[in-house]
């Protein structure tokens, strides 16, 4: 689980470097934070809520490079990006939770 934080938390300044993957990441965690606050909330169930947010970014993230892919071409890193996003919010939250 250490390793997991570790790299979550390095995995902006490695891979993150332009502005676009920045912008997907962004996207990601806001997504997946509006998405976790409104499950949890509704729910009162953490797992649900986990899942729910993680799997929103990562539709929201396949959405929007399958509407590029016709434009600019399908963008992994892009992808790649947002549900890293969407992840690191979940990280956090549960870091938070155990504070």
């Amino acid at each position: 689980m250490k390793k997991l934080i570790l790299i979550t938390m390095l995995f902006p300044m490695l891979v993150l470097s332009q502005q676009d993957k920045i912008k997907h990441f962004a996207a990601g965690a806001t997504i997946s934070s509006l998405t976790y606050i409104s499950v949890y909330k509704t729910t009162k169930n953490k797992k649900k809520a986990i899942i729910y947010s993680i799997a929103t970014s990562s539709i929201a993230g396949l959405s929007k490079e399958l509407y590029d892919s016709n434009k600019t071409g399908f963008d992994n890193k892009d992808l790649i990006a947002t549900i890293a996003g969407g992840i690191s919010v979940n990280i956090t939250i549960d870091l938070f939770n155990k504070i």
